[in-house]
Formats: structure tokens, sequence, C-alpha cells
């Protein structure tokens, strides 16, 4: 029989494993959540400092194809300016004849880019057209008219949440 403290434990102190499986869970579960919060945000820099967009309680999502900014005084297309607004007049925009504008070239161009002539299980690809609230009916229409000849006949107008 020995004596308790006489002897010492020839064993050397030995650190446990350690179980990672659950850190890596957690980083997993961290990385899918900021993947689903940051591609669900929308991309709506560029816009004029005097803009306003209309407000609403709609919870449809976008779908990203081409950006058209309308404000009160330019016209843009992908943060590059297409055509100037004087008086809720496009200037270079010819009411009779759409085709001749710069707009109508532009669309047309990227439509034989983008094939949006095929139709998927969704139609053709949308516009997502941001317009001054305060512009009237008259110029947006005229917009909207330009785009669908250009083969987007769809469009989705960006709005302020409520």
């Amino acid at each position: 029989m020995q004596r308790y403290g006489t002897k010492r434990s020839t064993r050397s102190f030995k650190p446990p494993k350690l179980n990672i499986t659950s850190m890596m869970d957690m980083f997993t579960i961290i990385l899918i959540f900021l993947l689903f919060s940051f591609s669900s945000e929308p991309e709506l820099a560029g816009l004029d400092k005097d803009m306003q967009l209309p407000q609403s309680t709609s919870k449809a999502d976008f779908q990203d194809t081409i950006k058209l900014v309308l404000s009160r005084s330019t016209l843009k297309m992908d943060d590059e300016v297409v055509a100037q607004i004087e008086n809720n007049v496009i200037v270079g925009l010819d009411p009779e004849n759409l085709k001749s504008s710069g707009l109508y070239i532009r669309l047309s161009h990227r439509s034989e880019i983008l094939n949006a002539g095929d139709t998927g299980p969704e139609g053709p690809r949308p516009i997502l057209l941001l317009c001054d609230r305060r512009l009237p009916f008259k110029t947006i229409n005229q917009i909207t008219k330009t785009a669908a000849l250009a083969g987007f006949p769809n469009f989705q107008f960006a709005v302020l949440e409520m």
C-alpha cells in the first residue's frame, strides 16, 4: 500500500482534444445568413440627390437587368447619361419616331446582347425603372414605349418602402 504524496505519477499531462464540429456549424450558419442578407438588397446607388421615388407597400423583389434612372434633369442607363430632360421633355426623343432616339439604339443593342427576345419561363427580361415621382406620365410613357419597341416590354418600377 502506498502513502499519499510519496510517489508522484509518472504520466505526463496530455491536453484534451478539441471538438470543432459545433464551431464549424456556427460559422456555416453565419456565412449563409450573410450571403442571403447581402444578395437581397437592391443596388440603388447612383440616385440623384433631388430625386424622389414614390412610396409603396409592395413586397415584390426586383430582377436586375438594365437600370434606367429618370430624374427631372437627365435620363441615365446604367449610370451613363443617355439624354437630358428640359421642361419635362426628353431632348432628342421624337414622339413620332421613337426608333431614331439614342435610347432606342442603346436598348436594342443591349437586347441583342442579352437575347431579350428569347422568352424563358418568366418572359423577356424586365427593365428596372427609377422615376422621379414629380415627372408627368407623358414623359415616363415615352420611355416605356421606346423600351418596349427595343425589345424590353416588361418593367419594374422602383419605389420606397412605406
